[in-house]
């Protein structure tokens, strides 16, 4: 064959097959990404449902006051407050953008939700100015559980 005549390339058929495979692959793959990008969001709340957990009650011990964890399951949402009664608390500002707010996970991490809160009899809880609180306690997101433990007053993430 001489140079002039020489074909390369691929042919209609080879391009069709070829994208057909790749559209294949990315409809198997698809829903396992969309399960890991779950994973991660409830993953990113338990964390920082414990380390909210763990600054109110640094909170209560370096101000000398009391804090409490409010969660409502209902609305899917739970507030870091400061105060010595339920009656007269107030609302901590976030550390990071100094602005008074309840955490909505509906807003800010959508499709993870929190399947129940307890805490003895609520689903709320105090920290004292030691750092105790007043009862240990569960949150459970879709999959994950959270324990806080009565007697140390520290969170953590239960399997």
């Amino acid at each position: 064959m001489s140079p002039l005549t020489s074909k390369s390339g691929f042919t209609l058929v080879e391009l069709v097959l070829i994208i057909s495979i790749i559209g294949i692959l990315a409809v198997i793959t698809m829903p396992k990404i969309g399960d890991i990008t779950e994973d991660i969001r409830e993953k990113a709340v338990s964390e920082r449902i414990v380390e909210d957990i763990n600054y109110i009650r640094n909170y209560a011990i370096s101000r000398h006051d009391t804090t409490w964890l409010v969660v409502e399951p209902a609305q899917n949402r739970y507030a870091l407050f400061t105060g010595p009664s339920a009656g007269s608390r107030t609302l901590i500002p976030d550390p990071e953008t100094n602005e008074l707010d309840t955490l909505d996970l509906d807003t800010d991490y959508t499709g993870v939700g929190i399947t129940s809160a307890s805490f003895g009899a609520g689903s709320e809880v105090s920290f004292n100015y030691w750092g105790t609180p007043s009862t240990g306690g569960t949150i459970v997101l879709n999959s994950r559980t959270i324990t806080l433990v009565a007697e140390t007053g520290m969170a953590h993430e239960t399997p």
